[in-house]
């Protein structure tokens, strides 16, 4: 099947996710995996390998934003710091060689002092995140930003709706992140019955339902394995972001206790600490959990990454992500049928 068969599929069973689907192998021309190109263009941003590392204090400082720009990725530095240690982390990534980096807003005020901010030092690669990307607060942060800097390429979200990703586009997002609820550190789904399993998320959104430009999609969050980033690009997405993937490298940033590293949602309550104190938290929506740490470098996982999508687009006789939206085709466990 492909993609609009597996929806059609997908509508007539219910909901998919990575387990419930695999990807076939068919006739390729591919004779090797040097043929196969993985890039994807963000902006004026080539990326080698469409992996960004997840804006979460225990992922993404700037030591690993070094590390996955050096190795063909590009990593997002979260926002849970001062302003001023945010402008800071930003310039030691960028001033540290040709590399680039993704910062992150919120949607109120300080964002925009935020965002004003990053943009004095150079900050041209933006990430307005929450939890609920298709939201009115979301409407107004991606349009001001939009009007106060246009030259920059935004990242909004995250949503998992056609509709949201209609919407976020023609608010000025560049790309849109597809995803609520299937991290592995993430409570929305359990905490507030809010979920979208994400194989049919991410299918659902690639969908085009509006005339205009469809933004670049980012699946994010619930993947597991190699695997589950090539079903996530055959879906339609363009890239992914991934926390628990480079979570336990020696360049992420979490506390390590013996052996492991924290990894935590930064919807946790430990996360929101760093921002609130205790009698204003809400009701947490992540967790906070430990990790191996594995001492392996990002530039290792990375590797081993776009070796796996090389050799699943050589499957499906794709040189290109592009080729790879068409070519693709999927299977369905028996078990969902």
């Amino acid at each position: 099947m492909n993609r609009e068969e597996i929806w059609n599929q997908a509508r007539r069973y219910g909901d998919l996710d990575f387990g419930d689907v695999f990807i076939l192998p068919q006739y390729s021309e591919i004779e090797s995996r040097s043929m196969v190109d993985t890039s994807v263009q963000l902006g004026k941003l080539q990326i080698g390998i469409p992996c960004l590392s997840a804006n979460m204090d225990t992922v993404s400082g700037a030591e690993m934003c070094r590390a996955m720009y050096g190795a063909g990725g590009i990593g997002a530095l979260h926002r849970f710091m001062t302003i001023e240690n945010n402008v800071t982390e930003y310039r030691s990534v960028v001033e540290s060689g040709l590399c680039e980096c993704f910062v992150s807003i919120g949607v109120n005020e300080d964002s925009k002092a935020r965002a004003e901010a990053l943009y004095e030092a150079g900050a041209r690669y933006f990430i307005i995140d929450i939890a609920h990307g298709h939201s009115l607060m979301m409407r107004r942060m991606t349009m001001w930003l939009r009007g106060a800097c246009p030259d920059v390429y935004i990242i909004s979200g995250n949503v998992a709706t056609p509709e949201g990703v209609r919407d976020l586009g023609r608010w000025g997002a560049d790309a849109v992140k597809i995803g609520v609820g299937p991290g592995s550190v993430c409570l929305t789904k359990n905490v507030t019955g809010v979920t979208c399993p994400q194989f049919s998320a991410i299918l659902n959104c690639s969908q085009k339902t509006y005339s205009g430009k469809l933004p670049l999609l980012i699946a994010d969050g619930g993947l597991v394995e190699i695997g589950d980033i090539a079903k996530s690009l055959g879906a339609g997405a363009h890239m992914v972001m991934s926390g628990k993937m480079f979570a336990g490298c020696k360049e992420a940033p979490g506390e390590r206790i013996g052996d492991k590293k924290v990894f935590r949602g930064m919807a946790s309550r430990d996360a929101m600490l760093t921002i609130r104190s205790a009698d204003k938290l809400p009701t947490a929506e992540g967790l906070s959990t430990l990790i191996d740490a594995t001492d392996v470098s990002a530039s290792t996982v990375l590797e081993q990454i776009h070796g796996g999508l090389k050799s699943s687009f050589s499957y499906s006789n794709s040189r290109t992500i592009a080729e790879f939206h068409t070519n693709v085709e999927f299977g369905v466990r028996l078990n969902k049928i």
